[in-house]
C-alpha cells in the first residue's frame, strides 16, 4: 500500500512541476493554447501514466513498469530542461550560436541533477546507502556521456537545421531539444538500470516486501 502511494504521489508531483514550468515554453514560443486546460491536461497524463503501469505492466514485466515510471521522470526533466532553456533565450532574446550552446549545456545539467534523486528514490528505488557515492559517481559518468550526446544532437539540429527546415528560430530551438531529449532518453535507461542502480538480493526482497 505504501508503494501505491509513493508511486501516485512521485506522478502527481510530477505532473504539477511539468505544469508550471510550460507556462514558461508557452510564453517564449507565443503558443495560442488554454494554459488551464494544458496544465490539467499534463497532471492528468503523469496519473494515467502511472495507472497502466501498476495496473497492467508490473506484476508482469518490472522493466516497462520502470520504464513508465523513466519516462515520467525523463518528461519532468524535459520540462526542467526547456522551461530553463526558454527561459534564458526569453531573457537574452538570443536562440542560437554559442550562446544556445551554453544556455543548452547549463539547462541539462540543472534537469539531470533532478533526474538523479527521482531516479535514485522513485524510479530504481534504490536502497544502497552503503554505495552513495560510489552510485552517485556510476550515475555522473552515464549522465555525463548522455550530456555530451544531448547538447551534441541539439546543437547539430539548430545550426544547421535552419538550412533544411524553414521554421523559427525559438522553434527549431525547441525541435532540437526534443529530438536530443529522446535519443538521450533511451541511452540513460539502460545505462542507469544496468550500470547504476544495480539491486542486490537484499534490497530486491526489501522492494518487493515494501509492494
Amino acid at each position: 500500500m505504501a508503494q501505491v502511494k509513493k508511486d501516485y504521489l512521485g506522478a502527481g508531483v510530477i505532473g504539477i512541476i511539468a505544469a508550471v514550468l510550460s507556462k514558461v515554453m508557452i510564453t517564449n514560443l507565443e503558443i495560442q493554447i488554454s494554459y488551464p486546460i494544458f496544465a490539467v491536461f499534463i497532471f492528468f497524463i503523469c496519473i494515467a501514466g502511472m495507472f497502466v503501469a501498476r495496473v497492467f505492466l508490473k506484476k508482469k514485466i518490472l522493466s516497462l513498469y520502470q520504464f513508465v515510471k523513466f519516462g515520467e521522470t525523463g518528461g519532468l526533466n524535459t520540462f526542467i530542461d526547456l522551461g530553463i532553456l526558454n527561459l534564458l533565450i526569453l531573457l537574452s532574446g538570443i536562440s542560437g550560436g554559442a550562446y544556445y550552446s551554453v544556455f543548452k549545456g547549463t539547462s541539462f545539467l540543472v534537469a539531470v541533477t533532478n533526474s538523479y534523486f527521482w531516479n535514485r528514490f522513485w524510479v530504481f528505488e534504490s536502497k544502497e546507502k552503503k554505495k552513495t557515492a560510489d552510485e552517485a559517481m556510476r550515475f555522473y559518468i552515464i549522465s555525463f556521456i548522455g550530456f555530451i550526446i544531448n547538447v551534441l544532437v541539439a546543437t547539430v539540429i539548430v545550426n544547421f537545421g535552419a538550412n533544411l527546415i524553414n521554421v523559427g528560430g525559438n522553434l527549431l530551438a525547441n525541435i532540437g531539444a526534443v529530438a536530443a531529449f529522446v535519443i538521450t532518453m533511451m541511452f540513460n535507461f539502460f545505462g542507469y538500470k544496468f550500470f547504476v542502480f544495480i539491486k542486490t538480493k537484499e534490497s530486491k526482497q526489501e522492494t518487493h516486501l515494501d509492494k
